[in-house]
């Protein structure tokens, strides 16, 4: 089995710089980083975790909170997660709390007990205050990901409202002005914020009662077709032409509903979404919608994290922008019909 000792000789470099690479914490000069990394990968150096921590006070463990496991973007989230903390010798131990701000308060009291280096949090509730305390009694490293509130933490998040801005704009561009939202929850801050860019881009182009097409508190599939089917029925001055469902799993239901009616996407209804998840690309067709910085998400999350530990009254908050990603759910409105009646 091999030793940090033969890491250092294979590299060239002393013992402790190899330990200062891998604690991903300290800085080291990027070829020597290289150096190491690939002596490491070549020799299949696996580094004692639990010695280490016992030296440094430190369990090399991560939790995970995220609301519910069963969403379709969350295990993205986590995926991507696991890569970025691995990558600086961290493991991550996932906890599900059931849409439950009681069971993510539950969860934080046993996991704090059990020994972990820090949080990396999706709350549950935008209040989540229990988390702010444990930043403040126990010096507990937290991170929000995907999230902004409480603005007391550390917080990585997509730019909700440009994406959202970004999605209705699009489908103004492409001449649509009867334009359905479909938004989630309000209780939720991100949800607001992807209200607020739609609301943007509308008002932006003068769309006149656009109101009327958006609907709220859409949280399911179930919801979306039958919301949507609701919109689809409407008289043809009236029903939208197009929809923006602010969760990409609302477009399932959207899709049904658009071919219940004997509609086609896009030729007859374009829909666009938010957040890429990767069913989308398997649509028929495939979903026009806004894709989070995965990977950049979580390795800044991790970054923040890894930062607290050494400075724990640092506060880090980022927001990072998305990319709009062409599909096939959108086509020119042709402008035969009167939107604006």
């Amino acid at each position: 089995m091999s030793t940090i000792k033969d890491v250092a000789r294979l590299a060239g470099v002393s013992t402790s710089t190899v330990s200062r690479t891998l604690s991903g914490r300290i800085f080291v000069e990027e070829e020597t980083r290289r150096r190491v990394l690939q002596a490491v990968e070549q020799l299949g150096y696996q580094p004692n975790i639990l010695a280490r921590g016992l030296k440094q006070g430190r369990t090399y463990t991560i939790a995970f909170l995220v609301p519910d496991i069963n969403s379709l973007f969350y295990p993205q989230i986590m995926k991507a997660l696991e890569r970025a903390a691995a990558a600086k010798g961290y493991s991550i131990l996932l906890c599900n709390n059931d849409e439950s701000t009681g069971k993510e308060q539950q969860a934080l009291e046993r996991l704090t007990a059990r020994g972990i280096d820090g949080v990396v949090c999706m709350t549950v509730a935008d209040e989540a205050q229990h988390l702010v305390q444990l930043k403040e009694r126990q010096k507990m490293p937290i991170v929000l990901i995907n999230r902004s509130l409480p603005e007391a933490l550390s917080s990585i998040t997509v730019d909700h409202e440009e994406g959202s801005y970004a999605m209705t704009r699009y489908l103004l561009e492409h001449g649509h002005r009867r334009i359905a939202g479909l938004f989630g929850n309000f209780e939720r801050q991100r949800f607001r914020s992807r209200y607020a860019g739609c609301k943007r881009a509308m008002e932006e182009f003068a769309v006149p009662d656009y109101k009327k097409n958006f609907v709220y508190d859409v949280n399911t599939v179930e919801e979306a077709y039958r919301r949507a089917s609701e919109l689809l029925r409407r008289p043809e001055p009236e029903r939208p032409t197009a929809f923006f469902a602010s969760m990409d799993v609302l477009a399932i239901g959207i899709y049904r509903a658009v071919s219940e009616c004997g509609l086609r996407i896009p030729e007859d209804i374009s829909v666009v979404g938010f957040d890429n998840i990767e069913m989308t690309q398997y649509m028929m067709p495939p979903l026009t919608t806004y894709a989070a910085p995965i990977d950049e998400l979580a390795q800044h999350s991790v970054a923040a994290l890894l930062a607290q530990m050494d400075d724990p009254e640092q506060t880090i908050r980022e927001t990072l922008p998305g990319i709009l990603v062409e599909r096939g759910s959108v086509k020119e409105y042709d402008g035969s019909r009167n939107q604006n009646e």
